[in-house]
């Protein structure tokens, strides 16, 4: 995908090119977005329009930084910062803007590493934003995914929110703003961006030579996710191991109830989703959530707006969708966010999803009025 293509949030978009042609520029702004809602691509966007720079040539621009998260590898062994890792950047952004934080990680190679971003970043930042515009107008920093800034680097950061230099915006892009730092959070200009709709990414698959039928059908079923849209279309979702894991998952809960040593195969379920990375781990959590929010939809006759999630064949959907409704769902996604909170946290993966599975195999069983 091309950098410069940006998919919904019209209004939006509108509303920032409005306010900045009337010179309103709030230089601090925090986009939120779920992902691949397209939070950076927009944020591009708003950048090179303040700029007044041509989108397909922002790395040129001498105003225009970014930062995002890293950490070490084999070849940055101390102290990394985004800098080390300007190319793999330049090449993430052009070939896939809507990419997942763990497509970050695979292309810069850290493994089951979570990246941060951390004091020396900051103080990169900072430097950064010290020097006078190359151009005479904005000097922009996008910082991508800002919660993954430890709490020396927000509050270095806070400094440059409370002390910003002249014709200085700084774009925190996150899609976890309840992880930002309060008091950063409360000095930045909020705007909150949601997933494209079905037909945005329909009109947009047609738009890369998509035949229309197998256009709709994707983006149907990818919940918005635009990223989710292209892996379908390459047949990547195919060699996911979400529907697999999900399939063994339900199969061990519903027979555990007559069976107690399916408890043993949610043992052994456990296990494998823990050998999962972390960034894996959540993305395992939104494809579930995806699952019983289609069966949800699906079990009340609403399958138009269902958003199909890719299963395994011979998996009774039909059969599943009569165990999901009003008496239960809430208690499941409850528990699903509540191992989203833990993972992210780095509590024991295998001890999280076997409590999880174990609380969500009672709800399974709650009948129906």
């Amino acid at each position: 995908m091309s950098m410069v293509e940006v998919i919904g949030n019209g209004n939006i978009r509108e509303a920032l090119h409005h306010s900045m042609m009337q010179g309103r520029v709030s230089h601090a702004q925090m986009f939120v977005a779920p992902e691949g809602a397209g939070a950076l691509a927009v944020a591009i966007e708003y950048a090179s329009s303040v700029l007044g720079i041509d989108r397909e040539h922002i790395f040129s621009c001498p105003d225009l930084h970014f930062a995002y998260p890293v950490n070490t590898t084999k070849d940055v062994k101390k102290d990394p910062v985004s800098d080390d890792f300007a190319p793999q950047w330049r090449r993430f952004v052009a070939e896939n803007v809507y990419g997942s934080l763990q497509d970050w990680y695979e292309m810069i190679d850290i493994e089951n590493k979570q990246g941060n971003i951390s004091i020396h970043e900051a103080e990169k930042i900072a430097s950064k934003l010290s020097l006078k515009s190359y151009s005479g107008g904005y000097r922009v920093m996008i910082i991508w995914h800002g919660e993954k800034m430890n709490n020396e680097a927000a509050n270095k950061l806070l400094k440059l929110i409370e002390e910003p230099e002249e014709k200085t915006l700084i774009i925190l892009v996150t899609d976890d703003a309840g992880s930002i730092l309060p008091t950063i959070a409360s000095r930045m200009q909020k705007v909150d961006m949601r997933r494209p709709s079905q037909e945005e990414i329909a009109v947009m698959l047609q738009g890369r030579g998509v035949e229309r039928q197998l256009a709709y059908d994707i983006a149907g079923n990818c919940d918005g996710n635009v990223r989710e849209a292209l892996s379908m279309l390459k047949g990547e979702e195919d060699t996911s191991p979400y529907g697999e894991l999900f399939v063994r998952f339900v199969r061990s809960a519903f027979m555990a109830k007559k069976n107690a040593g399916e408890l043993n195969n949610l043992m052994l379920w456990a296990d494998d989703v823990s050998k999962l990375s972390r960034e894996n781990q959540k993305q395992f959590i939104q494809y579930a959530y995806g699952v019983f929010r289609a069966a949800l939809m699906c079990g009340y006759g609403l399958e138009t707006i269902a958003r199909m999630r890719k299963l395994p064949e011979g998996f009774n959907f039909a059969s599943f969708c009569n165990y999901v409704h009003s008496r239960n769902i809430q208690e499941i996604y409850d528990l699903l966010s509540e191992a989203a909170f833990h993972i992210e946290r780095n509590a024991s993966a295998r001890l999280t999803f076997l409590d999880m599975a174990i609380k969500i195999t009672r709800h399974l069983h709650v009948k129906a009025v």
